[in-house]
């Protein structure tokens, strides 16, 4: 168990607080207060600061636990709800306030004790990985600050050592010695995930389309700024007016929010130095960014003001022409990741961040999107890499067979059972467990699998024998899981427990930028698979991919060049055979009557069902469910009519 907690409990009925206060207490917990209400509990809170609250999300008078919750993330005070409630608009309410757990009542003794410790573990963890970060980056400027070096270089190192603490697109460092000296402003795009272009002032002049007199003008035209701030969407485009640069720069490169880390310099009475960074997300920034700004403020005075003292050429040095400097380091664990969107870049940095932590991973998002590569990229980066990477896809196995499946089972356990079989729990004991298409399993499952992750333990069918596992779970999904647990098909507490950093990976329609690289990617591969010598892809074709909308994603785009590649007659691709249902739709002008067959229209119906069931074909609500047919004999039926995860 972890070390006792000071625990406020925030729950209207006293029966129930009661009994959390004896558990509690049983634990070696203390117990600052019971209250039934926000304004209670924030009488308790000013009273004595908790370590940990228990909290209801609905209490007595107006205000819920969430609006508490609210208050509480502010104040960075870890909670933990209790509901019975699974209604998917409060769900989805409670899910925003980011708690550190969700316990669904009623709930065991050990399951309140586990959570707790999970929640105590993730709010450690979480605090150590952020001082970690930020001593690394004060030990980078420190190294830097003893170098020589251009202007250019040091920004640059200044740009790749705030990645991994600030999230941004563009980072531009602007300078002014005196009121003499028009301002200098160097910046670095993102392009890659440790790829960065230069902005200098040629490069302004060549994105913003405009002279260097008029940028310069801008620039002046352009204050310092002086005060913490962060601008996402309406608020940047406000603060855009007041800075002619930035609303050149906004609209240039697709830019909708902002940062601004001012950076005060003693050494130049009437000059100032900031950094601002911009994002292509909307709401990118918050407050959170802006206390990790004022920590971040100090060790960056010092390191510039030690790299203006060392550099006796300061102008010749913030003027340089060098060529565009561009770091490009590979990076081992993305080999199978093709792109370099920023959505994807994101989402790379999010890997970065879990793949060295136990944490448990979830990652959602459409069929053919890459899940599964993304898990094993999570694993490679991660200290468990060399140890069993197992894989097991829960929508594949029917239901009497998933349970020995994962926990294994003993000899003579069952029908069938003629020897004892290890389960994939204890296959991938100290390593990492992949649960594909989780939102499958069924229910009755769901409670098994949520004391094997929190226990740390399972048994085997048959078995009466507890047996401790070391497992990483990573979990994923094309369900839509909060609706799932509204409609009553998996447990809210499985779905905390799974969701503690998910991933939320983005449809191909919405990173068009990587359409082109994936492409020419599988055509290298299917060239030499294939043994033909296509190396090409035309712009006609190419136009065509960008048009198409993608529903089957990375899967569906594989496909069709592997396709394309068998078809073609050069050593270019002139042409991609897009689904004939999208090429009707897109010519729907057309006059001509056409009159489907029953083959057609069943392949159409079941394609239909399984886009509403979200691909899901067993259990409730499913697919075999829904089209009255036993999931083999749909199955079957699928294989026969040609209907493949691509075309849902």
């Amino acid at each position: 168990m972890g070390k006792p907690l000071k625990i406020l409990i925030v729950e209207d009925q006293f029966i129930e607080a009661n009994h959390l206060r004896l558990m509690l207490k049983k634990a070696g917990h203390s117990i600052t207060g019971m209250a039934r209400s926000v304004a209670d509990a924030k009488y308790y809170i000013a009273q004595e600061r908790p370590e940990l609250v228990l909290l209801d999300i609905f209490l007595s008078g107006k205000e819920t636990g969430i609006d508490l919750a609210e208050i509480l993330r502010q104040d960075h005070i870890p909670f933990i709800y209790l509901s019975a409630n699974s209604n998917e608009e409060v769900l989805n309410k409670a899910k925003s306030t980011h708690p550190y757990g969700f316990l669904v009542k009623p709930f065991r003794e050990k399951d309140l004790l586990v959570t707790i410790e999970i929640a105590q573990y993730h709010q450690e963890h979480g605090v150590e990985s952020s001082i970690r970060k930020e001593q690394l980056f004060q030990k980078q400027l420190k190294i830097m600050s003893g170098k020589n070096g251009t202007w250019d270089e040091r920004v640059l190192n200044i740009t790749t050592a705030l990645q991994s603490l600030i999230s941004f697109d563009l980072v531009m460092a602007v300078f002014s010695a005196d009121d003499k000296i028009p301002h200098r402003a160097l910046g670095y795009a993102r392009t890659g995930l440790h790829e960065y272009q230069k902005i200098g002032m040629e490069e302004l002049q060549n994105i913003c389309a405009l002279k260097e007199s008029e940028v310069k003008e801008l620039q002046q035209k352009s204050k310092i700024e002086t005060e913490f701030a962060f601008y996402n969407d309406q608020d940047f485009e406000k603060i855009c007016n007041k800075f002619p640069i930035k609303k050149v720069i906004a609209n240039a490169m697709n830019m909708r929010s902002n940062l601004v880390l001012p950076v005060p310099l003693t050494l130049h009475e009437n000059g100032g130095f900031y950094l601002s960074f911009f994002s292509r997300q909307s709401n990118n920034y918050g407050k959170s960014d802006i206390i990790l700004c004022e920590r971040l403020q100090e060790p960056l005075i010092y390191a510039i003001e030690n790299v203006l003292t060392r550099d006796k050429k300061l102008d010749q040095g913030i003027i340089s022409k060098n060529a565009a400097i561009e770091k490009n380091t590979k990076v081992s664990g993305f080999e199978g990741i093709i792109g370099k969107s920023p959505i994807l870049l994101k989402l790379f940095d999010h890997i970065i961040q879990v793949a060295p932590a136990d944490t448990t991973v979830l990652i959602t998002g459409e069929s053919g999107t890459g899940k599964e590569s993304i898990a094993n990229s999570i694993r490679q980066l991660s200290p468990r890499k060399n140890e069993p990477f197992v894989k097991i896809n829960c929508s594949a196995l029917p239901p009497s067979l998933i349970e020995s499946e994962l926990f294994g089972h003993e000899k003579g356990s069952f029908t069938g059972a003629t020897e004892r079989r290890i389960g994939k729990f204890e296959l991938a004991n100290n390593g990492t467990l992949f649960l594909d298409e989780i939102g499958d399993m069924p229910l009755e499952m769901q409670a098994k699998l949520l004391r094997a992750i929190q226990e740390k333990e399972i048994e085997r069918v048959g078995g009466n024998l507890p047996i401790k596992v070391n497992v990483r779970i990573i979990a994923a999904t094309n369900c839509n899981l909060e609706k799932e647990v509204a409609e009553g098909r998996f447990r809210l507490d499985l779905y905390y427990r799974l969701n503690v950093f998910p991933i939320q990976l983005p449809p191909l329609r919405e990173r068009k930028e990587d359409i082109g690289l994936l492409a020419r990617h599988f055509i290298a591969i299917y060239s030499a698979r294939t043994g033909k010598n296509v190396t090409e892809i035309s712009e006609t074709a190419l136009k065509s991919l960008l048009s198409y909308q993608w529903p089957g994603n990375i899967r569906e785009l594989e496909n069709l060049i592997e396709r394309s590649i068998l078809l073609a007659k050069t050593d270019t691709i002139e042409h991609i055979p897009l689904p004939v249902l999208d090429e009707i739709k897109v010519n729907n002008t057309s006059t001509e009557w056409y009159f489907k067959t029953i083959q057609e229209n069943e392949r159409e119906h079941i394609i239909n069902v399984l886009e509403k069931c979200n691909g899901r074909i067993r259990g409730t609500g499913g697919a075999s469910e829904i089209l009255g047919l036993p999931p083999t004999t749909l199955a079957s039926r699928m294989q026969k009519l040609g209907i493949k995860r691509s075309h849902f």
